[in-house]
């Protein structure tokens, strides 16, 4: 049996410049598991809560790691159901 080569190391990724951002809105008395779980998965991102009133929780996370992202949400959305929302695009102001 050949013995495996060593892989060569990688450059890391260079650091992003913004953070990737998406939105969620759930039921209020989910917003605490949530985020639980969304902290508890391994400094994937985090979420704070931009309205506590209507449960709009803005998810932060790098952008190296949005496949990631996606699918932890894609699963976390079979314990808590949750309407996942891309971040709003705030037209540029007209120059006059």
């Amino acid at each position: 049996m050949a013995k495996p080569r060593p892989r060569k190391p990688r450059p890391p990724l260079p650091a992003p410049r913004w953070s990737m951002m998406l939105y969620a809105r759930l039921e209020p008395r989910y917003i605490g598991m949530f985020r639980f779980l969304l902290e508890a998965e391994d400094n994937l991102g985090y979420a704070t809560v931009v309205d506590k009133y209507t449960a709009i929780l803005k998810i932060i996370f790098s952008p190296h790691q949005e496949r990631e992202m996606r699918a932890f949400l894609a699963g976390m959305a079979q314990t808590i159901p949750f309407e996942l929302q891309e971040r709003p695009v705030t037209a540029a102001p007209a120059s006059a």
